[in-house]
This record gives structure tokens, sequence and C-alpha cells, in this order.
């Protein structure tokens, strides 16, 4: 009989031992899912951080672009009425 408590308690030991490493692994579980939700969110916070830096970096390029379209219309101004001096003082010195 005393063989049989004692395969009795060993049994009970080991039960415990497998409930509370359940346990432990219940929590530890709960943690990973809070952590996956946590990770989760964050990548999905920087996705939409990310699609707002590339739209401001496509308006910046557009705005500098219009900005060297502007510099190169008013140099091509300039130049075209430099032309047009250096005409109308050559038709000058043609009517002399």
């Amino acid at each position: 009989m005393s063989e049989l408590v004692k395969q009795i308690s060993d049994l009970r030991l080991k039960v415990e031992k497998l409930v509370n490493l359940h346990e432990r692994l219940l929590k530890e579980n709960a943690e990973l899912v809070k952590n996956e939700k946590s990770l989760k969110d964050q990548a999905f916070d920087y996705k939409q951080e990310i699609a707002e830096l590339k739209e401001k970096n496509k308006l910046i390029k557009v705005a500098h672009a219009v900005s060297e379209s502007n510099q190169n219309t008013r140099d091509i101004k300039i130049k075209i009425n430099e032309y047009v001096r250096e005409i109308d003082r050559c038709i000058g010195l043609i009517n002399r």
C-alpha cells in the first residue's frame, strides 16, 4: 500500500507542476498576444506615417519643379527682353 501512496504522491506532484506550468504559459501567452496587438498598432501607425511622408515628398517635388519652372520662365523672359532691346537698338541704327 505504501508503494501506491508514493505513486499517488508522485503523480500529484507532477500534476501540480503541470498545472503551474500551464498557468505560467497562459500568462505568457496573454502577454504575447498583448504585445502582438501593440506591435500591429505600431506597424499600422508607421505605415500611415510613411504614406503621409511620401505624399509630402511628392508635394515638395512638385513645388520644387514649379519653382524651377518659374525661374526658367523668368530667365527666358529676361533673355527675350534683352533680344528685343538689341533688335530695337539695331533698328534704330539702321534708321539713322
